[in-house]
């Protein structure tokens, strides 16, 4: 039997050892680290784009309620600030639309409730606004509407839209109030024409008109010469010279055509009095944008006694209340 070479087992033994080495090289290590122990950050950043105008600081009609004008337009003025972080140059168009807030914004215009104005004045240098100071990222919006005299009494909303080159958009609301407004319309002048003593005079017509937005009753008082004096006349010539305010008399709902003698006339209208008398007489307000829908007529007389002659004049006082149901 052969001895083996002692070398040769030791360098059996150290090719084992190096692959062994070479095997556990290739497998992955754990690291443990906890906190404080080295970690690494990534910064990560962005461009904004874009970005749709903002609407601050809206104000209507400077922040107090609004009163319209009797048979005519008022001026009322939604204001507010657009702000366009891509600059002012940016704001391109703005829009407003002023509504009673009963309604949906999306109603067509009508003079009762529905206001737009497509097109508001922007102004890039309007240094403050309602505590906001003009700076290279604002304008100031002005839409003003032209509000007739008969649009609803109560809460409106305005709404205003800003547009930006790339088409986005920023809107705005705000509430205000449109105040009851009580307002008649009546002539300037009544004739009885040629009137015999102790006759009644033939029946006039005066018509009424709302020229307010809510539903009226009449206030009716009389004089001749001077408030509370009990007549409805003074004239120029006569014994008296006075026609008592009694003699004066009106219907407001039907008419008493033809000619009369006192009795008839005292049996078909009312005496005016010298104290103011309020009447109902749901005189509606106007909805109707081509046509004047308010009128209303009430019908007049006067008996002359004796004791008057020449010119006779004087005053009917009309007074509007509101009514219970508007």
């Amino acid at each position: 039997m052969k001895n083996e070479n002692p070398l040769t087992g030791i360098t059996l033994i150290i090719l084992e050892v190096l692959l062994l080495l070479a095997l556990f090289s290739f497998a992955p290590q754990e690291v443990l680290a906890g906190i404080g122990s080295p970690n690494t950050n990534t910064t990560s950043e962005l461009t904004v784009g874009n970005t749709a105008p903002e609407i601050h600081n809206m104000s209507i009609n400077g922040g107090v309620d609004i009163t319209l004008t009797p048979n005519s337009t008022t001026l009322v003025e939604c204001v507010a600030v657009i702000v366009d972080y891509n600059g002012e140059a940016d704001i391109t168009a703005a829009n407003a639309t002023f509504f009673d807030s009963s309604i949906p914004q999306s109603n067509p215009d009508d003079n009762n409730n529905h206001y737009t104005n497509s097109s508001c004045h922007i102004n890039t240098s309007f240094i403050s606004f309602n505590g906001f100071n003009d700076d290279g990222e604002s304008a100031l919006a002005n839409c003003t509407f032209q509000i007739l005299y008969y649009a609803n009494a109560g809460s409106w909303n305005c709404t205003i839209q800003a547009n930006d080159t790339e088409g986005g958009i920023g809107t705005g609301t705000k509430q205000g109030t449109i105040s009851p407004l009580l307002s008649l319309g009546l002539p300037d002048w009544i004739s009885y024409g040629l009137i015999n003593a102790t006759s009644v005079s033939n029946e006039q017509t005066i018509n009424i008109t709302n020229y307010g937005n809510v539903k009226a009753n009449l206030s009716l008082e009389g004089y001749g010469a001077n408030p509370n004096d009990g007549n409805a006349m003074n004239c120029t010539l006569g014994a008296s010279k006075n026609i008592s305010v009694d003699l004066e008399k009106y219907n407001l709902t039907t008419s008493a055509p033809g000619q009369l003698n006192f009795t008839q006339f005292q049996a078909n209208y009312t005496n005016l009095t010298t104290t103011p008398a309020v009447k109902q007489f749901n005189l509606t307000s106007r909805t109707d944008d081509t046509t004047d829908d308010t009128i209303k007529p009430t019908y007049w007389r006067i008996y002359v006694p004796t004791g008057v002659a020449g010119t006779c004049t004087g005053n009917i006082v009309f007074g509007a209340t509101q009514a219970a149901e508007s």
